[in-house]
């Protein structure tokens, strides 16, 4: 991971908190950042530096492109969060233990379903624009992906976990680094497990 990297990960980690202020794109801000750390780790690892211009410009042309197929990633987030924020709500005005233990739940379901999503996207943006695969085909095949490494796949979730509680925990720390991070993280893991694999990714930065 280079500095350009890193300010990478800075300031589209925020971009894609602002792209995801109608909520409905969340989705889309999703692919965006899938198909820009895609087209960053892809590009570089062949020596062809991506200048922070064609990096925002990727994610913007994305996220216009993906609105519409991101809406079933988007519809899957609200209700997993919807659904935990009302069972919280419920649970603590009403004392209801298993309201608390459905929120407590959501939470754990929360952070399989963007884990699975982002896996899902990285699977859609590797296909050529004009074959791309639908939600549930990419969803099931991100399913199958996953359940082939589980130990590699329950590290994931307990990293991806810590990175999310960051919400919680110090909210300034996951606009600045969250998405970014799941994403790279999403990117690097599937290139070691069913890409052209780590070793070329590597290679690729030390000729920097």
């Amino acid at each position: 991971m280079s500095y350009k990297d890193a300010l990478t990960i800075g300031w589209s980690s925020p971009l894609v908190i602002l792209g995801s202020i109608p909520v409905v794109t969340l989705g889309a801000s999703i692919l965006a950042l899938s198909e820009m750390w895609i087209e960053i780790i892809s590009s570089e690892s062949k020596g062809r530096p991506v200048s922070e211009r064609e990096r925002f410009e990727t994610f913007v042309s994305e996220w216009r492109n993906n609105i519409l197929a991101g809406l079933p990633y988007s519809a899957l987030l609200i209700v997993l969060v919807g659904g935990g924020y009302l069972y919280l709500v419920v649970g603590a005005t009403s004392g209801n233990i298993l309201a608390l233990l459905w929120a407590l739940l959501s939470l754990y379901l929360i952070v399989i379903a963007l884990i699975w999503l982002f896996r899902a996207a990285s699977i859609r943006m590797r296909s050529v624009p004009e074959d791309r695969s639908g939600f549930r085909y990419t969803m099931e095949s991100a399913a199958y992906s996953l359940a082939e490494e589980p130990a590699f796949t329950v590290l994931y979730f307990v990293w991806g976990g810590f990175v999310i509680s960051l919400s919680q925990i110090f909210p300034p720390a996951f606009v600045l680094l969250g998405p970014g991070i799941l994403a790279v993280t999403e990117t690097v893991a599937f290139e070691e497990l069913f890409g052209d694999g780590a070793e070329r990714i590597r290679f690729g930065y030390v000729r920097r």
